[in-house]
């Protein structure tokens, strides 16, 4: 082939990809950018149970959902969509929210929604919040909402909140823990004396224990040692261990791993205060939290620690 039969088709063909492009450009239009992620907020709490996601911010602030909005919304991002409008409605209109909440295709997210919108509405009503609870046909969202109820109200009717967590199902003894460190936050007298009365097994008690410390140090380290100070030790050393261990998770997740240190203040439980450390910021920085196991003096302890980060890391 000469050279210029050759030049010639390498022109053509130039041409013909340019045109496309140009033709491209003219007619392609974006997609719609999906609405904006609302920043949660809600009561600080872990993130509950079986992978389910913390409930979407109310929309308060800043971007307002509408049903319009939704209704031209496709697929998951329309299912999106419905579930922050439900939580947006749930502040003041029950029947509102859960109306949006109907119009999410997606079954089991339908029914965490109904969920979310029951707690959100028990600030206003926690009766009429409560009776939806039964109405949702999947145990794990039936059981969350009396869970979510308890946490509203831990620290409006702190009493009668713990006892809600009895009627939590599969989720109890994440409710007495979570609630319980709420109220650790406002009545640590109360918080105290409901881990006294010794109810259920050993793990629920410990973690009755757990809860109190974590909660404490979120927002007073000084007054989480103290409490825990206060909290029998327990069989094996248990009790006061794991309201250390919740301690050094508490307070690690706004200091990090600079609250190692101070978990010397722990004396005999100090090894305790440096897995709390541990397990909290594994969820960030595995190979940190490895270091933090190494540096553990009790053998049972550093091998607890080396197992629960690895299989989390």
């Amino acid at each position: 082939m000469s050279d210029l039969p050759f030049a010639a088709l390498y022109a053509l063909v130039l041409a013909l990809c340019l045109g496309l492009v140009q033709a491209l450009q003219r007619t392609w239009v974006p997609a719609p950018p999906p609405p904006p992620v609302v920043e949660a907020v809600a009561i600080a709490v872990p993130p509950k149970p079986e992978g389910a996601q913390p409930a979407p911010g109310s929309g308060g602030e800043g971007y307002r959902y509408t049903e319009e909005g939704c209704q031209a919304r496709q697929g998951q991002l329309r299912d999106v969509c419905f579930h922050q409008l439900a939580i947006q409605r749930s502040a003041s209109d029950l029947v509102g929210g859960l109306a949006a909440c109907q119009a999410i295709a997606e079954a089991d997210t339908r029914l965490e929604c109904q969920s979310d919108v029951a707690e959100g509405y028990a600030r206003v009503d926690r009766d009429a919040a409560l009776a939806v609870c039964p109405t949702i046909d999947k145990k794990k969202w039936r059981d969350q909402c009396v869970f979510g109820i308890a946490l509203a109200w831990s620290t409006k009717d702190s009493p009668w909140a713990f006892r809600l967590c009895d009627q939590a199902g599969k989720w109890r003894d994440f409710c007495r823990h979570d609630v319980n460190g709420e109220i650790a936050q406002v009545d640590v007298e109360l918080a105290l004396a409901h881990c006294a009365a010794e109810e259920g097994d050993l793990l629920r008690r410990k973690s009755c224990w757990h809860g109190i410390g974590k909660y404490l140090a979120r927002v007073d380290v000084d007054g989480a040692f103290a409490a825990c100070a206060r909290v029998p030790e327990g069989p094996q050393g248990l009790y006061r261990e794991n309201c250390v261990h919740g301690l050094g998770w508490g307070a690690s997740e706004s200091a990090g791993a600079a609250f190692l240190p101070t978990c010397a203040r722990a004396g005999a439980q100090e090894d305790s205060c440096r897995l709390g450390v541990a397990y909290n910021l594994v969820r960030f920085d595995a190979g940190r939290a490895l270091e933090i196991c190494a540096s553990v003096r009790r053998d049972d302890l550093r091998g607890q620690c080396q197992a629960f980060v690895g299989e989390r890391g």
